[in-house]
């Protein structure tokens, strides 16, 4: 039968005959890539927080829709990099934790537990975050963990508090010693930098000091500089993260300081050359 139809019976089974149509082609066009009327929720819900242009109150009905409990909770805004929707998913129903997920774009899916008020949330989070890596992914899985909100109303700051987290850190996560649940205290000079990544005075800077690099670009020595600099101009660990020997790389770090006309071992030139390359990383993303 159809809901709220009130017409003759011939014409509501017609109508009913073609509304099941419409839903067989549906799914087949679909096939197994079609989403979950669950999945389009937690998206649009998700999608709705972190934008920010509705209330997070005038949100709620949709959330309890989605299945997230509500009503005297504490929420855990995550961002994750380098793990899909549906790898959360399942981490969350293995854990039983109570959450939704959802791609946001630009590779970012969200996270939003809702745990009780009695349980320890960076606990919870810690265990989440441990199995996930533990998940096959094509590189390291990032997860970027917001403190812990009381209330709904504050989901949105801490969604894209965790998005500029994931952000701050994800181009060096592979030379960076991160720790299993970033926050915004671990991302200290890449926060501060993505944050100010439109100033134009910034910009300029970032040309300025990386002109020779980005004049006759070098993908090959701007890689080997920015692994150099994150992990704190550790040759040996820069060698072995980009699989050459240390002549090799000694070859390539004297090509990087000819064509800056700076001294990488000169503390003040390579803090310089390491804030330009933050600079135009944020900006490039």
């Amino acid at each position: 039968m159809l809901c709220g139809y009130r017409g003759d019976t011939a014409t509501g089974r017609l109508l009913a005959d073609r509304a099941a149509e419409a839903l067989v082609l549906h799914r087949m066009l679909g096939g197994a890539t079609a989403r979950t009327w669950e999945e389009q929720s937690a998206q649009s819900l998700l999608t709705d927080l972190v934008g920010g242009a509705v209330p997070a109150r005038h949100l709620l009905p949709r959330a309890r829709a989605a299945g997230l409990p509500v009503n005297r909770r504490t929420f855990v805004p995550l961002v994750v990099r380098g793990r899909d929707a549906a790898q959360l998913d399942r981490v969350l129903r293995l854990l039983g934790l109570p959450g939704i997920a959802a791609e946001l774009g630009d590779t970012a899916t969200a996270v939003l537990l809702s745990l009780a008020r009695d349980q320890d949330a960076d606990v919870l989070t810690g265990h989440f975050a441990a199995r996930l890596r533990a998940e096959p992914g094509a590189g390291p899985a990032v997860v970027a963990a917001a403190g812990a909100r009381t209330g709904f109303d504050d989901v949105p700051a801490g969604l894209r508090e965790a998005r500029h987290v994931a952000d701050a850190v994800t181009d060096s996560a592979a030379a960076l010693d991160l720790p299993p649940v970033v926050r915004l205290r671990d991302v200290h000079l890449r926060g501060l930098i993505r944050l100010l990544r439109d100033d134009p005075q910034v910009q300029s800077f970032a040309e300025r000091e990386l002109d020779g690099l980005l004049r006759d670009p070098s993908e090959d020595l701007l890689s080997v500089l920015r692994t150099y600099l994150a992990t704190g101009r550790n040759k040996s660990r820069t060698a072995q993260l980009h699989h050459v020997s240390r002549p090799a790389l000694y070859r390539r770090l004297e090509a990087i300081q000819t064509r800056l006309g700076v001294d990488l071992d000169d503390f003040e030139q390579a803090a310089s050359v390491h804030i330009a390359l933050l600079a135009h990383d944020a900006q490039q993303r």
